[in-house]
């Protein structure tokens, strides 16, 4: 009997790309479940005959269905997002009306629904993005199917594992043994991250004329690409903003820029002791999806900084890839806060780390960079780099000022704990690579990622990991 799984919202170039050679070398039965404009299911099968596709959405003159506040509420539960909290980290749902889009919420419930009680897959394969993987984590569930998404840790950036929710803390446990070559490797690694010889990819907003203007021509031709593949791509208004969107966010984020009050931001970290939080980018999956309650990172800083002694400062740092997405307005009032201060987004965030008392994260690269460095940590979000030897996970708001006060004062861990942390760590993920699908993906990456899958199906069909997918070993009953 062949394994099935059912994909969620994979584009198909990207399906022919990465999952199709998987599925020739593992013999896992692969179905895509396609979101966008239903009339692209054909075009794609055409274009792609060797693979089998199925529509999740509607064509664009279906009407949408009333909202059955009922059914979306019988998904929820512990593990799996409010249809609101759904809605709310969706990049496009978020502009569409209440009724638009638990109509569309209530759409893609039911079309999962029914392709997993027709296909009855063994696993659903989503990602961690958009209203439709959480609706299909939602469904999954319900129905008793264990659903994943592949995860990639960015150091080191050749790994790659699966979670069964929509955090990276909820890792499928198959772990690899922690032996002296996975130790020698976390211990280069560290090494690396300290010397700040480890490099992160990660895209950086224009910082020049030129580059600004290069933006803007790749902004026009993005938009070409749109009109001109419209039914290849299945461009309907709950998957694409619309144009008149995209082009308002293009012009509000050009007036931040220009207006950025960089004359009072810090480009060197203060000399007195200080607490760092570094913004993550918006919208963006480590806060939309992952932590989708410190959304409003200004009224989260806002907040934080209420639990800070007095004699410590603290110090936000706009993120590179994204320091036009507030106003001028709004960081000059946190700007006038008691001991608060904004750092420069291009600032060494590795000085401002370093020098630090105490770093604050949600779900960042940072929390690990500052967990290798031997930093006390604060994280918000379930996220895998609280397992550090000075790392938490955040308390109540009422309890933020004990337990800052705390960490600050903690004694540095030594070597040997970071490292055997961090090895760990490691032994959660499986060989694979970057998760840069700018890069070519070569042989080697294919079986890679085909022996995660293997692995991924031996562990599935043991009856008790089956029957216990939403549970973490130990079982309970």
């Amino acid at each position: 009997m062949n394994f099935k799984v059912l994909t969620v919202g994979w584009e198909p170039y990207f399906i022919d790309e990465l999952l199709a050679p998987i599925e020739k070398k593992t013999g896992i039965d692969f179905t895509h479940g396609l979101v966008g404009n239903a009339s692209r299911v054909s075009i794609a099968q055409k274009q792609y005959p060797h693979i089998k596709f199925v529509a999740l959405s509607k064509t664009y003159n279906e009407p949408l269905p009333e909202p059955d506040y009922k059914f979306l509420a019988s998904l929820e539960c512990i593990g799996v997002p409010t249809v609101k909290s759904m809605i709310q980290g969706d990049r496009v749902l978020r502009h569409r009306t209440e009724k638009e889009t638990l109509g569309y919420a209530t759409l893609i419930a039911v079309r999962i629904r029914e392709r997993l009680k027709e296909l009855n897959p063994n696993v659903v394969l989503a990602s961690h993005d958009s209203l439709h993987s959480a609706m299909s984590l939602a469904v999954a569930r319900f129905l008793g199917i264990p659903w994943v998404a592949m995860t990639f840790p960015v150091i080191p950036d050749n790994l790659t594992g699966f979670c069964n929710s929509l955090t990276p803390n909820s890792l499928v446990p198959i772990v690899r043994p922690i032996d002296a070559q996975l130790r020698s490797y976390a211990q280069a690694l560290i090494k690396n991250v300290r010397s700040k010889e480890q490099s992160v990819a990660a895209y950086r907003a224009p910082s020049s004329i030129s580059q600004w203007v290069w933006q803007y021509v790749l902004h026009a031709k993005n938009l070409f690409r749109r009109k001109q593949a419209a039914r290849i791509l299945g461009v309907d208004p709950f998957i694409y903003p619309s144009v008149t969107e995209r082009f308002s966010d293009v012009v509000r984020r050009t007036i931040n820029r220009i207006s950025l009050p960089t004359s009072n931001m810090l480009n060197m970290p203060p000399k007195a002791r200080f607490i760092y939080y570094p913004f993550h980018m918006a919208p963006e999956s480590t806060v939309d999806t992952w932590a989708p309650f410190y959304q409003n990172q200004l009224a989260f800083v806002a907040q934080l900084a209420l639990a800070i002694p007095a004699d410590v400062d603290f110090v936000v740092k706009l993120h590179f890839s994204d320091p036009d997405n507030y106003r001028r307005r709004q960081l000059q009032e946190l700007m006038n806060m008691p001991n608060l201060y904004i750092a420069h987004p291009n600032a060494s965030g590795n000085e401002f780390i370093e020098k630090a008392s105490l770093v604050v994260g949600i779900q960042g690269t940072s929390s690990l960079e500052a967990a290798l460095l031997g930093k006390p940590v604060l994280n918000f979000g379930d996220s895998p780099y609280q397992y550090f030897p000075l790392s938490e996970r955040a308390n109540r708001p009422d309890q933020l000022y004990e337990q800052i006060h705390r960490m600050l004062d903690l004694t540095p861990p030594t070597d040997v704990e970071i490292i055997e942390a961090f090895a760990s760590y490691m032994a959660q993920y499986m060989p694979g690579r970057i998760n840069d699908w700018g890069q070519p993906i070569t042989e080697d990456h294919l079986d890679k990622f085909a022996n995660c899958f293997s692995t991924l199906q031996e562990y599935v069909i043991d009856p008790t990991n089956y029957a216990n997918w939403y549970q973490q070993p130990p079982f309970e009953s």
